[in-house]
């Protein structure tokens, strides 16, 4: 049974869901995997909004890899990130069980030449969320964001359009009745 929405706190391993009326347009219907979360603040990475740009159009030295770049947030857009489930990339550092983020940039490229990596192992984001110390607490106590546990599905293999719908049934139906607002409210 998943656990009550309102007794997870911000961490790292957490999946914060958009309430489908969060007035930051940034955020609208975004689902972010927290990375890190700690008295120095919070970063994230929005996992379901991916661009048109490719992989090979953004990295000129990285092995032919057909897969989008994803748009994980305002900071640091000219920086590409990625979240894996690559668990023996030298370097990587975990979030939470089956899920990692970055580590040796050289050793995985070799992993994608082998062809030991595959579109639903990885994701790679240029950007990322991040929020000042309290500040995420904050936004959650005003209903801006839901939190539930990241997993693996949800952040790396479901579809990207899909996700915030998907993540919002898995939370139980109060929250699933959600996934059929229309984004407009004046569309209904």
């Amino acid at each position: 049974m998943p656990q009550k929405v309102q007794s997870l706190k911000p961490k790292a391993g957490a999946l914060l869901i958009s309430e489908p009326f969060n007035p930051e347009p940034t955020f609208k219907r975004s689902v972010v995997v927290l990375s890190q979360h700690n008295s120095k603040g919070t970063i994230g990475f929005i996992v379901n909004k991916p661009t048109p740009l490719r992989l090979n159009e953004a990295l000129d030295d990285f092995p032919e890899f057909d897969v989008p770049v994803y748009w994980g947030g305002p900071m640091k857009l000219d920086s590409i990130y990625y979240i894996h489930s690559l668990a023996d990339l030298p370097g990587c550092k975990k979030i939470t069980n089956g899920l990692y983020w970055g580590g040796d940039y050289t050793y995985l490229k070799e992993m994608v030449e082998s062809g030991t990596v595959g579109a639903r192992d990885i994701r790679f984001i240029a950007g990322f969320a991040a929020w000042m110390p309290h500040q995420l607490e904050q936004e959650i106590l005003t209903d801006n964001w839901w939190i539930t546990d990241a997993d693996m599905h949800s952040t790396l293999i479901e579809e990207p359009t899909l996700v915030w719908g998907k993540v919002l049934q898995k939370m139980g139906h109060i929250y699933g009745i959600l996934n059929n607002f229309p984004e407009d409210p004046g569309m209904n």
